[in-house]
C-alpha cells in the first residue's frame, strides 16, 4: 500500500469514528498567493469540488494576487473569521514568517500544498501534499538521454527566481541524469522564464540567437517549454530538436498527442490530485488523525503514449 493511499485510508477511519461527518459546521480557508495561474487554480477548485460532498463543510478562498504581504494578511483574516483549519497554496514563496506564527498562535491544523515552507516547525498539526520535484527531473533527464543516444547540446531554462527550491530541485535532478554521458554538453541559460509561456518563449529566442546548436530543451515546467518550442518553430528550428518539462498540465498533453510533436516528455505533477488529497487530509486531521507531515504523489514519466491515457479537457490544468 503506498504512502497516498495509507494516509487516506487512516483519514476514512478517523473521519468515521470521531463523527466527523456529522452536522456540526466546518470551515476551511484556503490561502492563495496567485489564482490567476490555472496549475493554482486547478487546487483551489478541487478543495472546493471536494467540499461540496459534505453540507456541513464551508470552504473559503482568498487570492493575494502574488503579493507576500497580502497573503500574510489573507491567513490572518481567515484565522479571524474562525477557520477550523487552513490550506496554503504560496506559489513561489519560500516562506512567510508572521503566517507560520499566526498559524501557531491559532493552534489549528495547515496542510501546505505543491510548496512546503521552510522552517515549517510548527507544534499543530501540519502536512505538507505534492510532487516530487526530484524525481520529475531524474525521469525526464533519464528519458532525453535514452531519445538523443547519449550525445547532445543540452538547454536549461529555468523558472527563477534564484532561490526557488522547487525549480532547483527539478533542474539538479535533471542534470545528475545526464551526468553519467560525457557526451552530452548542458547550458544554463541566463536570466529566468517566469514559469509562463512568453518568458519561455523570450528566453529561447535568445538562446536561439546564440547558439547555433541545440538538440534537446528541458524547462522547469511546461508552460515555459511551450513557448520556448514555439520560439524554435517561429525561428524555423524547431525539427532540430527536442522539448522535455514537468507538469502534465492538459495544454502539454495535447501538444504531445499532435503527430510529429518534438515535446516528447513530461512528468506528473497533477494539481487537481494535489488539491483533493490536501482537502482530505485537513478533514482528516480535523478528526483527529495523525498523518504523516509529508505526502508525496505520483510524479512519473509521460510520454505521447501515456498522455492520451491522461488527458482530460475538463480539468482547469
Amino acid at each position: 500500500m503506498n504512502t497516498i493511499r495509507k494516509t487516506l485510508t487512516c483519514a476514512a477511519l478517523a473521519l468515521t469514528a470521531t463523527g466527523a461527518w456529522a452536522e456540526d459546521k466546518i470551515t476551511i480557508g484556503v490561502a492563495n498567493l496567485f489564482y490567476g495561474a490555472p496549475y493554482f487554480a486547478g487546487m483551489d477548485v478541487a478543495v472546493h469540488r471536494e467540499a461540496d460532498v459534505f453540507d456541513n463543510v464551508e470552504v473559503i478562498s482568498t487570492d493575494a494576487g502574488f503579493d507576500a504581504a497580502k497573503m500574510a494578511s489573507d491567513i490572518e483574516d481567515l484565522i479571524a473569521k474562525g477557520v477550523d483549519g487552513i490550506i496554503i497554496s504560496a506559489g513561489p514563496t519560500e516562506t512567510i514568517p508572521s503566517a507560520l506564527i499566526a498559524i501557531e498562535e491559532a493552534g489549528i491544523p495547515a496542510v501546505f500544498v505543491d510548496r512546503l515552507w521552510q522552517n515549517t516547525n510548527l507544534s499543530t498539526p501540519w502536512n505538507w501534499v505534492g510532487a516530487q520535484n526530484d524525481v520529475m527531473g531524474t525521469v525526464i533527464g533519464d528519458h532525453m538521454e535514452e531519445h538523443l543516444g547519449g550525445k547532445g547540446d543540452i538547454l536549461v531554462i529555468k523558472g527563477g527566481p534564484a532561490d526557488n527550491s522547487i525549480g532547483i530541485a527539478r533542474t539538479e535532478a535533471f542534470t545528475a541524469a545526464l551526468g553519467s554521458s560525457p557526451d552530452m554538453k548542458i547550458t544554463v541559460a541566463p536570466g529566468f522564464g517566469g514559469w509562463g509561456v512568453d518568458g519561455g518563449y523570450k528566453v529561447m529566442s535568445d538562446m536561439l540567437a546564440k547558439f547555433d546548436k541545440i538538440d534537446g530543451v528541458f524547462c522547469e515546467n511546461d508552460s515555459m517549454c511551450l513557448g520556448a518550442q514555439k520560439a524554435a518553430a517561429d525561428a524555423g528550428r524547431g525539427a532540430e530538436m527536442v522539448f522535455g518539462a514537468s507538469d502534465a498540465g492538459k495544454d502539454s498533453l495535447r501538444e504531445m498527442m499532435r503527430d510529429g510533436s518534438n515535446f516528447i516528455a513530461t512528468a506528473v505533477n497533477d494539481s487537481d490530485e494535489i488539491g483533493r488529497v490536501g482537502f482530505h487530509h485537513l478533514m482528516a486531521m480535523l478528526a483527529g488523525a495523525e498523518l504523516p507531515n509529508i505526502t508525496p504523489l505520483y510524479s512519473g514519466l509521460v510520454t505521447k503514449e501515456e498522455a492520451f491515457k491522461r488527458y482530460d479537457p475538463n480539468k482547469v490544468f
